[in-house]
């Protein structure tokens, strides 16, 4: 699907501020971006998260990874942890992809301690810093690396699941759009490899408020985890998708929602049916599709299905594989969209998948090292690793053929 890049980003960026000698090359620029853009490309699968774990277990039963996903943080101005670096390391090295997170709300600089509320709060007071240039130095680290590796590419995500509690000080969300603008301006003018591009990855249903606008804007991301494919998750008792029972078929596992079509006199009319996908992921596509942008799914992965904690036998791998199944069925959704007239398609509008291929009982990178970071009765308390699931491992191989993806299945 065609979508500007950022080398023609930049140069439009260029335009804007007046550099008329930059015309020509738009010109020349803009019909090679048509010509490569235009051409059919096979979508990517990145691996996450953050640990060489997630690639091992994908490695097992299949080959052809196209790169992870790892996490920077701005308060330290540096990766997460040593294993966040050495997997972006392996990866960069061999020339992948490499999408990195780079992280302000949940650990924001400044902050020494308090609730939620207090740590929003400064979230907040960092993005407005950051809108006015500052924190920008807490990035040269990161920039050291991308520059070194100029044959990797890199997916920038200008903090992750921005919402906003975390990054809006007024109703315009003033800060957060002029915050993405000011880092993705400091990136860019300072890649010598120019091999970035950016993501802005909100929370589903706020994409629209704090969007930045196309000029900086490479990617749209989103998070797939179960209320976002209509399936219950356990949490000391189920939860269906987070909406009231009359939104939720409980026996079929889908959200019901109503649409706008049409009744036996071809008046519009709101029309009441099951859907697979929660509505504001849906819209996000079409958002994205609408703004010629590419979406990549920047966090996809199974959770607590049921109430076995953290199992994988028994409901998980039957719900396992109905997670896979609409996880592809999402890349090539077709229909109507709740609360909207007409029938879309999004087809080919998800270009890049990063799948969390890893055991979340043993916390967010998954290694066992003794620590517990989730509660055997929680959401997140599940193995993910594809390996030990068959029928969803094997409808996830089927997708990856199906979609073609240059990762495949041995």
């Amino acid at each position: 699907m065609p979508h500007t890049t950022p080398r023609l980003r930049r140069v439009r960026r260029a335009l804007a501020a007046g550099t008329a000698a930059v015309l020509l090359l738009l010109t020349a620029q803009t019909a090679t971006a048509t010509a490569s853009t235009t051409d059919p490309a096979a979508p990517e699968l990145l691996l996450g998260q953050s640990t060489r774990g997630a690639l091992n277990d994908f490695n097992s039963f299949a080959q052809g990874a196209d790169g992870g996903s790892v996490y920077y943080e701005l308060r330290s101005g540096d990766w997460v942890n040593a294993e966040h670096r050495a997997f972006a390391e392996e990866l960069a090295s061999q020339g992948k992809t490499v999408q990195v997170g780079i992280s302000w709300k949940d650990n924001p600089p400044g902050f020494e301690g308090g609730d939620e509320n207090a740590k929003a709060a400064r979230s907040r007071a960092v993005t407005a810093e950051i809108a006015a240039g500052g924190h920008t130095a807490q990035l040269d680290r990161l920039l050291a690396f991308t520059n070194a590796h100029p044959s990797a590419s890199f997916k920038l995500r200008l903090d992750y699941e921005v919402s906003s509690f975390y990054h809006c000080t007024d109703a315009s969300c003033s800060s957060y759009k002029n915050a993405f603008n000011t880092l993705a301006a400091y990136l860019d003018g300072h890649s010598t490899a120019h091999n970035l591009s950016f993501v802005y990855h909100p929370v589903r249903g706020e994409f629209e408020q704090l969007y930045p606008g196309d000029a900086a804007v490479d990617w749209v991301g989103v998070s797939i985890f179960a209320h976002e494919l209509c399936l219950p998750i356990y949490d000391r008792g189920y939860l269906y998708n987070g909406t009231p029972p009359q939104n939720y078929d409980v026996g079929a596992n889908q959200c019901r929602n109503a649409y706008i079509g049409t009744d036996q006199n071809g008046n519009p009319a709101a029309v009441w049916r099951n859907f697979d996908h929660d509505a504001n992921v849906l819209k996000l596509v079409k958002f994205a599709k609408d703004h010629g942008k590419p979406v990549v799914l920047s966090e996809a992965g199974m959770m607590n299905f049921t109430a076995d904690n953290g199992a994988t036998d028994g409901m998980e791998q039957v719900q396992g594989d109905r997670w896979v199944q609409r996880l592809f069925s999402l890349m090539n959704y077709r229909g109507p969209i709740p609360n909207l007239p007409g029938e879309y398609d999004l087809r080919g509008v998800i270009r890049s998948v990063v799948y969390i291929n890893l055991d979340f009982r043993y916390g967010w990178d998954g290694i066992d090292d003794g620590s517990f970071d989730f509660a055997p009765d929680t959401t997140w308390f599940v193995d993910g690793r594809l390996s030990h699931y068959a029928a969803a491992r094997a409808s996830f191989c089927r997708g990856l053929a199906d979609n073609g993806f240059t990762a495949r299945c041995r």
